[in-house]
């Protein structure tokens, strides 16, 4: 699979989109502290984002959450990402 950039909240965080649709919240010199399902919760993400970065604002949150969705859709053309053990490309290169 591709490796993409992480999506980044601020110096400390920055957020990673798996291949099963999770997103994993990293933290600098920790590493994964959070996940949460991506394809199903889009819309707790920024609770989720603020939950663990309440400076995060919402020019940050939406960044990162257009670099989610750019990388979704990437994962979904390439054959990628699997959801529920299943393939949900939606075409075949």
């Amino acid at each position: 699979m591709k490796q993409f950039e992480p999506a980044r909240i601020n110096n400390q965080y920055s957020l990673t989109l798996s291949q099963t649709g999770n997103v994993e919240l990293h933290k600098t010199d920790i590493g994964v502290i959070g996940s949460m399902s991506y394809y199903y919760t889009r819309n707790d993400l920024p609770l989720f984002i603020c939950r663990h970065e309440p400076t995060a604002d919402l020019r940050t949150i939406h960044d990162v959450m257009v670099k989610l969705d750019v990388q979704m859709n990437e994962m979904i053309k390439c054959g990628c990402l699997t959801v529920g053990g299943k393939n949900v490309a939606n075409s075949c290169l």
